[in-house]
């Protein structure tokens, strides 16, 4: 059926005359009776009786007239929903984190997010590195935030901010350190090392700078899968770990952790925002890049 038929057909049901239906489409009168001709001609039936300068509906004319006022009602309703979603009336926005940026940084940013845009809907996944790059290349997910290195082809990889890792045991252990320990020294040491687990950022960023100062990981005591658990076992006293100093405030400030400094060993890592090449952003995605 042709939209442009039903549109002059409907003006003409509306207004029971061909004239006025002609003036208020700013076309001429001989053009909508031939529509409205080849209208009936397509469908086999006649939809108006003419008396005089007035038209009626056929039966045929007040069923289609019928399904005409819906169809135009919901292209009405698409225009205001599309109107909306410009102006982030309306929408969804998927996005992802690594562990540690989805427990610390994320929810003060979603919460800022949502205070400025509350009639967005959102969903949020926060795993470790590796499951938010497949998440994001599978299209899952519009935009990922991740701590540790992407390489992917498919995929741009922009720095968002910057982090350490950092040192830290319980308070009350009793070791004694030297105020200018290196790093060499202390894995000299041979103490219990708590890691996160394979496929982390954390764990990967961790290795390679090991590596760079010609020191091997070490085999760890335990591999935890959450920055919280280690925190844990670390004021626990069961042992030491590098962990994200961006996690560690109020445990410092508790003194149920303590930062052990090495003098020849800084981990400033980057934090990234991962997302598809040549993505086109929804207006959702684009207020949250602006956010960020």
């Amino acid at each position: 059926m042709n939209f442009n038929h039903l549109q002059i057909f409907y003006k003409v049901a509306q207004l029971q005359h061909f004239t006025r239906a002609a003036e208020a489409l700013f076309i001429s009168q001989p053009a909508v009776s031939k529509q409205i001709h080849e209208l009936e001609k397509s469908l086999g039936q006649s939809l108006f009786t003419r008396t005089g300068q007035k038209v009626y509906l056929t039966e045929a004319g007040r069923l289609l007239y019928e399904y005409a006022e819906r169809i135009f009602t919901l292209t009405a309703e698409a225009e205001i929903a599309l109107d909306e979603l410009q102006g982030l009336l309306r929408g969804h926005l998927s996005v992802g984190a690594s562990t540690t940026i989805g427990t610390y940084l994320l929810p003060d940013l979603l919460g800022q997010y949502t205070s400025l845009y509350p009639q967005i809907h959102l969903s949020v996944k926060v795993e470790n590195t590796s499951a938010i790059e497949e998440a994001v290349l599978s299209h899952q997910l519009e935009l990922g935030l991740v701590e540790g290195k992407v390489n992917h082809a498919e995929l741009e990889v922009r720095p968002w901010r910057y982090d350490a890792l950092v040192l830290v045991s319980a308070c009350d252990k009793a070791l004694e350190w030297p105020e200018a320990m290196t790093l060499q020294q202390f894995m000299d040491l041979n103490l219990p090392l708590v890691v996160r687990e394979s496929g982390s950022g954390t764990r990967t960023v961790l290795e390679e700078a090991l590596l760079a100062h010609g020191v091997q990981l070490p085999v760890p005591l335990m591999e935890l899968g959450s920055t919280e658990a280690i925190k844990r076992v670390v004021s626990a006293g069961l042992g030491y770990a590098f962990i994200s100093q961006l996690t560690i405030e109020l445990e410092v400030a508790a003194q149920r952790l303590r930062q052990i400094p090495l003098s020849d060993f800084e981990l400033r890592r980057p934090l990234y925002l991962i997302f598809p090449r040549r993505q086109r952003f929804s207006k959702a995605a684009e207020a949250f890049l602006q956010l960020l």
